[in-house]
């Protein structure tokens, strides 16, 4: 009953709430230090349901989807969830790039990130996150659940379309959608591509949910000595929506290199200064990459005109990014 709860929806506060109440009036009359105590501990509570909640928050606003008659819409049923997939078809013999948005965003923030595979005659395969464009909605938004959805997804995918995943897949993510790659590596058994990924693009990239959670507590005012119940309570909804295979026990678990790590040739594009999600981030994956076995597949770049946010169409990132594909094309044709 409580693990049902906690994977929805303001069941509990909710729940919380009807028991308190029903207590407080049945020591109504009866014992007046007990009804106020029940009314405490009632509010108390209710508030830490409320506030763990938060963390499991989706976007408030949608970007539209893509409206190109160039991009082919796939919407598929994923678990149950309708999750939208672009799609444009390159050369029968070339790569897929798999590009994924960040947080609040959606693929249609991708078009310009997707003109360097495009131009090489890549396929281009674009996903609407959960919560996100034209995709269905999360009772409660995870990047561990989302990371499900996109793996049923690809696997649905390349059920349909194997000739476009045979000539190896790469994998492009901003900010969000470099955390979610991370764990899709870390989970790529599930993948039935798993074989065929080359590369991997993090731009400004998110590589842990620590951080964040210190953002959203700071963000709610949450007292410092509030904030271990939160965490512990934010940690049992986080496993009764994702477990049991997939529990964490600590903050640590959903950073970097816990949360996943890559194996193959790996370019960091980032935002100096990152004004949305600081220095830690990056540095954190950075640190994690000079130690074995990922020692020399990062290679990172550090851009001082681009943005966090809104710099959907940079040239200096293209450049980047064209130099380093060119690069590690170069490489595996002389292998």
């Amino acid at each position: 009953m409580l693990q049902w709860a906690r994977r929805r929806k303001n069941v509990l506060p909710a729940l919380v709430a009807s028991l308190g109440i029903l207590l407080s009036y049945l020591l109504l009359g009866h014992s007046l230090p007990a009804f106020i105590f029940i009314i405490l501990a009632t509010i108390f509570f209710v508030y830490l349901e409320v506030v763990t909640q938060w963390s499991f928050r989706a976007p408030t606003r949608r970007k539209p989807e893509i409206d190109d008659s160039n991009w082919e819409r796939m919407a598929l049923n994923i678990n149950g969830l309708t999750l939208v997939h672009y799609l444009q078809k390159g050369r029968n013999d070339a790569p897929l790039a798999w590009v994924i948005h960040g947080w609040t965003s959606g693929s249609m923030r991708m078009l310009h990130r997707a003109e360097s595979f495009l131009e090489r005659g890549w396929n281009v395969l674009l996903v609407d996150l959960p919560d996100h464009g034209g995709s269905g909605g999360l009772a409660k938004w995870s990047a561990e659940e989302t990371t499900t959805h996109l793996i049923a997804g690809m696997n649905e995918f390349q059920r349909a379309n194997p000739n476009l995943c045979e000539h190896g897949v790469w994998y492009y993510g901003h900010s969000m959608g470099s955390f979610i790659g991370l764990r899709l590596s870390h989970r790529r058994t599930e993948l039935s591509i798993a074989d065929k990924f080359q590369g991997w693009i993090f731009e400004s990239p998110m590589t842990g949910y620590t951080e964040i959670h210190e953002e959203t507590c700071n963000i709610l005012r949450i007292p410092r000595i509030l904030r271990p119940w939160v965490l512990a309570k934010t940690i049992r909804h986080f496993n009764a929506i994702n477990g049991p295979q997939r529990n964490i026990k600590a903050l640590a678990d959903a950073d970097v290199p816990a949360w996943g790590m890559t194996s193959e040739p790996t370019l960091l594009v980032q935002a100096e200064p990152d004004e949305r999600l600081g220095p830690t981030h990056h540095q954190r994956l950075v640190l994690a990459m000079r130690e074995p076995p990922y020692e020399g597949l990062l290679q990172a770049h550090y851009l001082s005109d681009l943005r966090h946010s809104g710099s959907h169409d940079s040239q200096s990132r293209k450049a980047v990014v064209d130099e380093w594909l060119e690069e590690q094309i170069s490489q595996a044709s002389s292998v």
